[in-house]
């Protein structure tokens, strides 16, 4: 077992200086899991530390990052909303190539987890119900059969659910508060249980990403502004297990988009700059194949980020959806502009509520 205290060793940092905001997120808090194997690793992320630290940096063979919600297989991210309806919420989804889909799943208070947990290439219906013990439903749709997983405790954070094994399949995972700590439980479809303590559940905020490209998800916070040091991405990179991070971001002022804009099978740190007043929200990224710092006016303040890979390239797009018109609007890396009116107003948007903090 090895232990990291970010506040003792000299972290490289990228310091890219821009304005930027997130969501608050919820506390987390809980009971012990009751898994039948445990691996743990221990990486105290606490707060007040500076720099940061970076393993030999030999680079793993990149690996093209599934898209999100691409339930029919084509690679393409398909707009997706969930409605409550009498207490039963209802997922209306319309393929890129298999047309319209609905299904009843889940109940309201639900957290929204959809994924590959099946391996077909094909994005499950999922949710997270919070309980003692809390429980994944999975509507697999590789034999139209319910899969049920308990798995955390009553105040734990699903929305880190991914693939941490590398095998294609999407891994039941939930944060929780320790004693100050967090706390990363993974129950890996491949390796099995493993927890992992990364991160200061004061300042930090459980994020996703494969940021090393090496087809497994990263266990990953994002420091606000309340730490120190203050807004920074920290990533514990499977590839190598080193630690890197990046001051990027006003948490104040921005949403934490973590994604692949540029292609490359690495996360990208990334924010939507709308929170707080404006007529017109910016993108910012800082993209892991050269370094480049971006920007990209798209959107207005108010609306939510849902970036996705909308066109197939293997790029994740720039997209909002926006509430009073029940709009998603989507600047195509490949494609160009689109927009589509799909939902109501008090739908769920799980592009936006699984993927930005």
């Amino acid at each position: 077992m090895r232990t990291f205290f970010l506040t003792n060793i000299l972290v490289k940092f990228k310091t890219v200086i821009c304005s930027l905001a997130v969501l608050a997120i919820l506390a987390l808090v809980g009971v012990p899991l009751h898994p039948t194997k445990t691996e743990s690793k221990n990486l105290q992320a606490t707060s007040g530390g500076t720099g940061s630290y970076e393993a030999s940096d030999a680079a793993p063979a990149l690996i093209p990052q599934k898209p999100p919600l691409d339930f029919d297989g084509d690679n393409k991210t398909d707009y997706t909303v969930v409605r409550n309806m009498s207490g039963t919420l209802n997922w209306y989804i319309q393929r890129s190539m298999l047309g319209f889909f609905a299904q009843a799943f889940g109940s309201i208070g639900d957290e929204l987890v959809p994924g590959d947990y099946d391996g077909d290439n094909k994005a499950d219906i999922a949710v997270w119900r919070a309980g003692t013990p809390s429980t994944f439903y999975i509507f697999r749709s590789m034999t139209s059969t319910l899969q049920v997983v308990a798995f955390g405790s009553l105040n734990d954070n699903p929305k880190i659910t991914q693939d941490y094994d590398g095998d294609g399949k999407t891994d039941p995972a939930v944060t929780r508060v320790v004693g100050g700590n967090i706390v990363f439980y993974i129950q890996r479809s491949l390796l099995g249980f493993t927890s992992v303590t990364f991160g200061n559940s004061a300042t930090d905020l459980g994020i996703r990403g494969d940021f090393d490209g090496d087809g497994k998800a990263d266990v990953a916070v994002y420091r606000t502004d309340t730490g120190s040091p203050a807004n920074t991405f920290f990533v514990l990179r499977s590839s190598n297990g080193g630690i890197q991070a990046s001051t990027f971001g006003i948490y104040s002022n921005d949403w934490i988009v973590p994604a692949d804009f540029d292609g490359d099978g690495k996360t990208d740190y990334a924010v939507l700059r709308n929170r707080v007043g404006g007529a017109v929200a910016t993108w910012y990224w800082l993209q892991s194949s050269d370094g480049a710092f971006r920007s990209l006016n798209f959107g207005t303040s108010g609306d939510e980020p849902v970036p996705g890979d909308y066109d197939g390239d293997g790029k994740t797009d720039q997209a909002v959806w926006r509430l009073g018109a029940s709009t998603f609007f989507v600047n195509r890396s490949m494609l160009g502009f689109t927009s589509l009116i799909f939902g109501t107003p008090n739908d769920f948007v799980p592009a936006f509520t699984l993927q930005a903090r």
